[in-house]
């Protein structure tokens, strides 16, 4: 702001001034050895302070530029230059850290006995902002419980069993897709006959707890380009006996590796009762004997019947002996497989055989096959009845001398003791 006032009362100011100074020092002059810091001059337009007063020209207004007094006049509070500035208040206060304590009593209280308690609120504005998994859902968890079966070990497969039944058909599509999962025998390897798929791997036994669901995926399972899901299959088969089963267990005889025929032929005899078992039989049988069939067919129809093990066809086999060559060795191999002798190329040497031991049954031609004087009828007749009774596993080599062979025939003639 400013103010025009006359020069006698500018006058009257710096003699106010004066005055006001201390009597050691002389007006408008710092002491020498203590000389006091003049700010700068700011000089407006047209304005001249009392520093640099002159007499106004004749007829002119003086125009003073000064600071607004408080009251009459601004008083500056002097402050030594060695003191520092005080600190500045801070209209924010800081933060109160957060305590993880529990909050406590507070002291003061409204009576006797009363105590109000102080809220600490905490706040965690990461953990806020990330939200809650969502549970997984029933696909998610079928996925999981597949894994978990397919690399069980025997110890922990009933369990997870039980967990599948829950999924019914849909538990049966998974399982499949991790079919047969990690294997409990060394199928590269001789070993015990398998009996049941339980015996195999956790998975082979889950497909065979969910029964009739798990059905129409072991039948595409038969036809799997693994040798062991194939093994696997068939074993399951067998646990499940299903008439829509056999067509594709019957096909499987004639796979190119031994275990997945023999896992067939077990499966195929434990559905021997069945509907489709029997027709099954009928149809390689009336194949064998009807002479318009083609050659092919005929002999495929009589080593079929030799993979079956099946003793009610050996007089038909014995017929077939009459045959074109071709068919008559393929009926003589079949006759071998499933008494465990060899007779000879002749029918009425067949003939006069089977009237003698026709009502014996497979177990008593095998066992009498040990005493052969061939080694290989002998080791052959040893290892079906292993295939045939599951036992003497560990025995089976006693068939290598005649002596041992024996033994071994009243091994397995003689019944296995009841648990």
């Amino acid at each position: 702001m400013t103010h025009v006032v006359p020069r006698g009362l500018v006058d009257g100011w710096q003699r106010d001034d004066a005055e006001g100074e201390p009597e050691s020092e002389a007006p408008g002059r710092p002491e020498p050895d203590e000389p006091r810091p003049r700010a700068p001059e700011t000089r407006a337009p047209e304005a001249r302070t009392r520093d640099t007063l002159r007499p106004p020209a004749p007829g002119q207004v003086e125009h003073v530029s000064i600071p607004p007094p408080a009251g009459l006049r601004a008083v500056r509070a002097r402050r030594p230059s060695s003191v520092p500035p005080p600190p500045r208040p801070s209209s924010v206060p800081p933060p109160r850290p957060v305590s993880s304590q529990p909050p406590r009593a507070d002291r003061r209280s409204e009576g006797p006995g009363v105590k109000a308690e102080r809220a600490v609120a905490k706040i965690d504005a990461l953990g806020s902002s990330v939200p809650e998994p969502l549970p997984p859902d029933r696909d998610q968890q079928l996925e999981k419980l597949v894994r978990e079966i397919a690399k069980a070990g025997p110890e922990s497969a009933e369990p997870l069993r039980r967990r599948l039944n829950r999924f019914a058909g849909e538990g049966a599509a998974a399982l499949a897709r991790v079919f047969p999962g990690m294997l409990w025998v060394d199928l590269s390897r001789p070993h015990r006959p398998l009996r049941s798929a339980a015996h195999l791997s956790a998975a082979a036994g889950a497909m065979v707890a969910l029964g009739d669901h798990a059905v129409p995926h072991v039948a595409g399972l038969l036809r799997a380009s693994r040798t062991e899901t194939r093994v696997a299959a068939a074993l399951v088969a067998g646990d499940l006996v299903d008439g829509a089963l056999v067509e594709p267990l019957a096909a499987r005889l004639h796979d190119d590796h031994p275990a997945v025929r023999n896992a067939a032929m077990l499966a195929l005899r434990a559905s021997a009762l069945l509907p489709e078992a029997r027709q099954l039989h009928a149809e390689l049988v009336f194949t064998l004997q009807d002479e318009q069939k083609k050659l092919e067919w005929r002999q495929r129809a009589a080593w079929t019947l030799g993979q079956l093990r099946d003793a009610e066809s050996v007089p038909h086999l014995i017929e077939a002996l009459g045959g074109e060559s071709a068919l008559a060795e393929s009926a003589r191999d079949a006759l071998r497989r499933i008494t465990g002798r060899d007779v000879g190329r002749y029918r009425f040497r067949w003939r006069s055989w089977w009237k003698r031991n026709g009502e014996a049954g497979r177990v008593r031609w095998l066992a009498d096959a040990l005493d052969q004087s061939d080694a290989k009828l002998r080791q052959r007749a040893a290892e079906e009845l292993v295939l045939l009774t599951g036992r003497g596993f560990d025995r089976r080599h006693a068939a290598t001398t005649r002596e041992g062979a024996k033994e071994l025939a009243a091994f397995f003639l003689t019944p296995p003791a009841q648990p």
